[in-house]
């Protein structure tokens, strides 16, 4: 009896140490592993500014005045985009001869007043819009603008003139004006000189039928007093 539990005691070390060997080698083979980086280098870089595309501001269109009235002038106002009526006015056809006839004759346009009450002081981009009844091929053909100077308390033009046995060489001051015509719309024109209008009285006149002895005429004036 005494010696079967000897044989048990001296056989307890061997389970246990080889029960703790086991335990440690099981302890010593798990290894907690971490994710494993690897190391990259690169040359850090500033991005290149966005250039930023400015915005691009419509300008809202322009809608250009029409003329109420067909076969009538009007004076464009550019700041305002609007139209101003000129005045209407009448004048006579007449014929006359100077010094008798030995100097000529002439024939030529007067209306009453010296002046007009339409007025103007700009120099220069003086314009005027005309419609028409759609009829009209060349518009100067049928109306013409003149220069009108004062005499006898009326506006005068010469419009034709025939020399006589004494001719006058004094240089007329009243004169036909020439302008461009240039079409915007349907039927709607432009007109507009190349050289600035001097100072005084003008007034556009349709010409289409000169068997007439009256003639409408559309009236304005300059006010400046130097064409520079």
């Amino acid at each position: 009896m005494v010696k079967k539990i000897k044989i048990i005691l001296t056989s307890l070390p061997l389970v246990f140490l080889f029960s703790y060997t086991s335990v440690a080698q099981t302890t010593s083979t798990v290894v907690k592993k971490g994710a494993k980086y690897d190391t990259i280098i690169r040359k850090h870089a500033d991005k290149p500014p966005v250039k930023q595309t400015p915005k691009q501001v419509t300008q809202p269109e322009v809608v250009l005045p029409v003329p109420e009235f067909v076969n009538q002038p009007y004076y464009f106002d550019k700041d305002g985009n609007k139209l101003i009526k000129l005045e209407t006015s009448s004048a006579q056809l007449l014929t006359k001869k100077k010094t008798l006839g030995l100097k000529g004759a002439k024939q030529f346009f007067s209306m009453d007043d010296v002046s007009s009450r339409v007025r103007f002081t700009s120099k220069s981009n003086i314009i005027f819009f005309i419609k028409t009844s759609g009829d009209v091929i060349d518009l100067t053909s049928y109306i013409k603008l003149y220069k009108f100077i004062a005499e006898d308390q009326k506006r005068v033009v010469t419009i034709t003139s025939k020399e006589g046995l004494l001719n006058n060489n004094e240089e007329e001051k009243d004169k036909q004006v020439s302008f461009s015509v240039k079409s915007i719309s349907n039927d709607n024109y432009q007109i507009q000189f190349t050289n600035p209008l001097e100072a005084g009285e003008y007034g556009f006149v349709w010409v289409k039928n000169m068997d007439l002895k009256e003639f409408t005429v559309f009236g304005f004036g300059i006010d400046w007093k130097s064409s520079n």
